[in-house]
């Protein structure tokens, strides 16, 4: 019996067949098995939102430790100087991006028989 558990998003509900690790090497599988658990992208999410954390309560402290006259930041504006700002600029970069991904897809999608030909089925030449 395997203790081998598929995660619930790489199931076979007939679309695709799962990938056969027997070409996967023992170290590729030590080193990345680990991303196929279920739990996988929880950790990674607590992981990065743990070192976003303790690096946004680093800063004042860096700050505060600085001499009179240095400065821990070189801003150029006064906004730069808010604790955590480039964290939420980079936050709300990534938002703008991704919201202004919705409706460019839609404006480029093709519709869903934009390649269907009728006369020509895919794969055979026209008859002359």
């Amino acid at each position: 019996m395997s203790d081998h558990v598929t995660p619930p998003h790489l199931t076979d509900h007939g679309e695709h067949a799962l990938p056969d690790d027997s070409h996967t090497t023992s170290a590729a599988k030590i080193m990345f098995g680990w991303t196929s658990k279920p739990w996988a992208g929880r950790v990674v999410f607590l992981v990065l939102a743990l070192a976003s954390l303790c690096l946004v309560l680093l800063e004042p402290l860096l700050e505060a430790s600085a001499e009179e006259g240095h400065h821990f930041r070189h801003t150029y504006f006064n906004i730069d100087s808010i604790t955590a700002f480039h964290a939420w600029w980079g936050f709300g970069s990534f938002a703008l991006v991704v919201l202004a991904g919705w409706p460019l897809g839609r404006l480029l999608r093709r519709s869903e028989d934009y390649y269907d030909d009728e006369a020509e089925p895919a794969g055979e030449e026209p008859h002359a």
